[in-house]
């Protein structure tokens, strides 16, 4: 008897253009490999960290190296955005559109207040998608606690390659490839992935909802 693999429908979402790069890219990257459809929503144009138009054509350029099935980048405010209707809305309608079994969004434990108001605007939405995972910013707070580990050794070079082509945001620190290896690495050492050859690099997500 075959056995037919149906595709999983995947939306990651992301208050600012690099958001969902640093996140969760290489686990993007994954489901990509395993023939998932991958679907990118991004809320703002990240205007206040650098030129809005300049941070679109960055994000669409990793977009495209990922091979994303779609992307759409809102116009909500960058420093602004809010967990009310507004930011609600905007999530839904594209639950509405693509039916994702799986939404990867910010931790609602992050400091940045953008991060913090897009995971609670998603989380609005919770009956309404199988599998919501929580990813990693580089301003979550002492409270992110992961508890989903996914092994992205193979991916890791193609985030590293998708992070580059946000020029704008080069001089951040969080942002250097040291940086984004020392905590793939941290997150592999922490869920025991070290003791087997080749796996030496984790994404890290906390869990809001996971349905079998």
């Amino acid at each position: 008897m075959a056995v037919i693999c149906l595709s999983k429908i995947i939306l990651a979402i992301g208050a600012h253009p690099d958001d969902c790069e640093l996140g969760c890219y290489a686990t993007l990257a994954y489901h990509k490999h395993n023939g998932d459809v991958v679907h990118l929503l991004v809320l703002s144009k990240g205007e206040a960290g650098g030129p809005g138009a300049r941070r679109v054509d960055e994000c669409k350029k990793a977009a495209h190296l990922l091979g994303a099935d779609s992307i759409t980048i809102e116009s909500l405010h960058d420093r602004m955005i809010t967990n009310d209707y507004r930011t609600i809305e905007v999530i839904k309608a594209k639950v509405n559109e693509l039916q994702p079994d799986r939404i990867y969004t910010h931790s609602p434990h992050d400091n940045h207040q953008d991060h913090r108001n897009a995971a609670l605007a998603t989380m609005t939405l919770y009956r309404h998608v199988n599998d919501i995972l929580l990813y990693e910013s580089p301003s979550v707070s002492l409270d992110f606690t992961p508890r989903v580990f996914v092994n992205i050794t193979s991916f890791f070079n193609v985030k590293i390659e998708a992070l580059k082509l946000h020029e704008t945001q080069n001089d951040k620190y969080y942002i250097r490839t040291e940086a984004i290896a020392g905590l793939a690495e941290y997150r592999a050492f922490q869920a025991g992935m070290l003791a087997t050859r080749n796996h030496s690099k984790a994404e890290a997500f906390d869990l809001a909802k996971l349905t079998f």
